[in-house]
């Protein structure tokens, strides 16, 4: 197990890929002041009630969202006068996708917030979905897809999900298709960190899902149908924490207000890219 100060300055390896025929493309391990926001230059923090939302307010108050100044980032769940807040972070960036032939991977040591009616999620967007104007954002959200990274339900403490959501899959609720697995001594994913990985390759087309470099979870487009796998148009990535969410691949059960605040801490999240033979 990774002690909680330990950082990352290179990409770690997902499964048996050679750490060497990777390099970085884009990371943030956190660095910072405690109470300093996100860096401005590779997030935006998103506040309200965005599409996607549970019943939660997402707010940039320092008590939602912040570094803590032992190098992780901490997006923390509250209940203040009758309102349930959380925070959401969206990169800057929007161009991520493999190359024809090539490969993307993203890595995200976390370590996840503890408590029923929570859902700590990281995911990814097409970018039109950003881009959709006066559209229906459900509308956007069937041409767009959505590649979730991590996704832990306080329904299920010791379990993470991997999946993705297009019209063509009906496996699990949201129109996704998925998988779970759980850690390998049933401990809770909130009691350590924890590497959770996506391997997204393109040309043949797979993603495929990892907890502490074990392998979980493959889809290729055999599995959605070809014209469900959206998944060979640039997006950008998501962090939030939501609460009381009737979507995801199972509820999160109802939140009670006596177990918050609770806290959602990120160690490192490294998007790195297949380097051409």
């Amino acid at each position: 197990m990774e002690t909680v100060n330990q950082k990352h300055a290179t990409a770690p390896s997902a499964g048996t890929v050679p750490p060497s025929s990777w390099r970085v493309l884009w990371q943030d391990t956190f660095d910072g002041p405690a109470g300093s926001p996100p860096d401005p230059a590779l997030w935006q923090v998103v506040t309200g009630q965005p599409f996607g939302a549970g019943i939660e307010f997402h707010t940039d108050d320092p008590a939602n969202v912040g570094l803590d100044g032992a190098g992780q980032l901490r997006i923390t769940a509250t209940h203040e006068d009758g309102e349930y807040r959380a925070a959401w972070l969206e990169t800057l960036r929007e161009d991520f996708v493999p190359r024809p032939g090539g490969a993307l991977r993203l890595d995200a040591r976390v370590k996840t917030a503890a408590g029923p009616g929570l859902d700590c999620a990281l995911w990814a967007w097409g970018t039109q979905l950003r881009h959709r104007g006066d559209e229906d954002p459900v509308q956007a959200w069937y041409r767009a897809g959505e590649i979730d990274v991590l996704e832990a339900l306080g329904s299920e403490p010791d379990s993470v999900w991997g999946a993705v959501h297009s019209p063509e899959c009906h496996q699990i609720p949201s129109l996704g298709m998925g998988a779970r697995t759980t850690t390998e001594d049933g401990s809770a994913l909130s009691e350590d960190f924890h590497t959770y990985s996506a391997l997204w390759r393109r040309g043949p087309d797979s993603i495929t899902w990892y907890l502490d470099g074990r392998e979980y979870l493959r889809l290729t487009p055999q599995d959605t149908t070809p014209k469900g796998w959206l998944f060979d148009q640039p997006v950008y990535f998501c962090l939030a924490i939501i609460i009381g969410s009737p979507g995801g691949p199972v509820l999160p059960g109802d939140p009670d207000p006596s177990t918050l605040p609770s806290s959602l801490l990120v160690d490192s999240i490294t998007v790195s890219e297949e380097i051409p033979a």
